[in-house]
């Protein structure tokens, strides 16, 4: 059974976990993701172990992505941060695109929406962007280590409040068409947990290849562009190796992009 620390009541009051600990939910914060990395870091220096904890924040005042880039909070989004064993070996580097697939599947069947994952951590409903995934991990010098599972997710918002705030490649549950009743109070929030109290830390037994293919929001022989710094890669889409890498067909070969963002699909 997970244990609630707030300053103030929580809208979870009475939830219960299988896999999740603890719930920390905050009303405010500028980042659970940091919030999640200073838990870690602590545990880290006094040499304690870390529990799979979940930071929730009732508003998230200065949520980041990737790449240090900004993400925007509309009022009543999700910002939802876990900490999660990192799981050893070549697992490790699976766990970002194995928790995407994760979610995807899961907010599918949650809300009868068709996500897909924009290869590596964007989640898509129609092309447009439903929310984001941004994991970042601390290792001891053991090298035993933790991850955190940061999702920020769009609930309400018409079309016409997404593109006031600039957000026009984005969408939310609201405007992708989910019932009112499905959005009102704790509801999302419950949903959301519900779909991330999973030993996300495991290694997963389905191969990537096979399990991106099912959730991708690109299909064999699509053009893909892919930026990375100063550096763009144009191909053909096909899928991804067996460590959730990029395979790009281009020109008479293929390569294989590991780390960037599809700008173009």
């Amino acid at each position: 059974m997970s244990g609630i620390e707030s300053g103030t009541e929580s809208p979870l009051e009475g939830r219960t976990f299988r896999h999740i600990e603890n719930v920390i939910y905050l009303p405010a914060t500028p980042s659970t993701n940091d919030v999640a990395k200073s838990i870690v870091e602590k545990m880290l220096a006094e040499s304690e172990d870390v529990r799979p904890t979940i930071i929730v924040a009732g508003e998230q005042q200065a949520g980041h992505g990737r790449l240090g880039r900004k993400w925007v909070s509309l009022p009543g989004s999700l910002a939802v941060s876990v900490i999660v064993p990192w799981p050893a070996g070549p697992e490790r580097v699976h766990l970002p695109l194995r928790a995407g697939i994760a979610l995807a599947r899961g907010l599918s069947r949650e809300f009868g929406l068709d996500v897909r994952l924009k290869w590596p951590n964007d989640l898509v409903v129609n092309r447009r962007k439903l929310g984001g995934i941004l994991v970042e991990a601390r290792a001891n010098d053991e090298g035993e280590g933790w991850a955190i599972v940061g999702v920020g997710l769009n609930v309400k918002g018409t079309r016409r409040e997404l593109d006031s705030h600039g957000l026009r490649e984005a969408t939310s549950l609201e405007e992708a068409g989910v019932p009112a009743g499905k959005l009102k109070g704790v509801r999302p929030l419950s949903s959301l947990l519900d779909i991330l109290d999973v030993p996300l830390g495991e290694p997963g037994k389905e191969p990537l290849p096979e399990a991106f293919a099912s959730v991708a929001a690109h299909a064999p022989g699509d053009a893909l562009s892919v930026q990375n710094g100063g550096r763009t890669v144009s191909g053909v889409y096909r899928g991804v190796n067996g460590d959730g890498a990029l395979r790009l067909g281009v020109g008479h070969g293929e390569e294989t992009v590991i780390s960037g963002d599809v700008v173009l699909f």
